[in-house]
């Protein structure tokens, strides 16, 4: 019997990748977004079902979760991919712009974690991987919206894993670096070690079906620098963002 999948943020970028892969590989695929077109577009010749979701709407978050169940039977492996991203100018912290961000990237996740664990323990376990980022691992100037909202998936995943291991869930982290994506095409900053989505995508795949780690984190060399930054003492380490902030700010 083939596996379920949901991936949401299925309509575009790493979550589009992911799916086509998993369908390829047998799985069913349930996949939902806002952008009802692009989904249609990702499901269409494969063994992936669309299902429109807003995240900021909790109603149409468990109502999705029940559909998703009565229709394929059961969901294997959760991946919320959904995020909100812009740039922020040095030093302005507008609560519309944390709003829009925080709502998406973390609420989002909040929304959907009870009726998905109680769906999960129905049904006797599956996997949760929610998509953070290596943004999360310190805070980058001109990311604080982004970089806090990553933050607080790693530290909330990592009780979660510890929380729901008693019930056959099984909580994944995915941390990926810079990947090509309409939300990076927004970025006017250099991008260190920029992936292809498909790289990215089957890195995460691969990770997600061959082992059972908490972390799935890469590229590897990204993920050491960004962990050795976060562990320098605060004066090497202030220096260092520092320098990262555009010239004349």
């Amino acid at each position: 019997m083939a596996k379920i999948a949901w991936i949401i943020g299925g309509g575009s970028g790493i979550g589009a990748a992911v799916a086509k892969r998993l369908a390829d590989a047998g799985w069913t695929v349930a996949i939902s977004g806002r952008r009802v077109e692009r989904l249609a577009e990702v499901a269409a010749g494969r063994s992936i079902h669309p299902y429109p979701l807003d995240v900021t709407d909790s109603a149409a978050v468990a109502a999705t979760i029940s559909k998703i169940a009565a229709d394929l039977g059961r969901i294997d492996l959760t991946i919320y991919g959904a995020a909100a991203w812009q740039p922020m100018q040095v030093g302005n912290y507008d609560f519309d712009q944390f709003q829009t961000v925080v709502d998406t990237n973390l609420m989002g996740v909040i929304r959907l974690a009870n009726p998905l664990i109680a769906q999960l323990e129905r049904q006797g376990g599956g996997q949760f991987a929610v998509i953070a980022s290596v943004a999360g691992y310190f805070g980058l100037p001109r990311s604080a919206a982004y970089s806090a909202t990553k933050a607080a998936l790693i530290n909330l995943l990592e009780t979660m894993r510890t929380e729901l291991a008693p019930r056959n869930i099984v909580v994944r982290m995915i941390a990926p670096g810079f990947v090509k994506s309409e939300l990076t095409d927004r970025n006017d900053f250099p991008m260190p070690f920029l992936m292809e989505t498909d790289d990215a995508a089957q890195r995460i795949v691969d990770g997600l079906t061959g082992s059972t780690r908490f972390e799935i984190a890469f590229p590897k060399r990204m993920v050491w620098l960004m962990k050795t930054i976060r562990f320098l003492p605060y004066p090497m380490f202030f220096w260092l963002t520092n320098k990262m902030l555009p010239k004349g700010k």
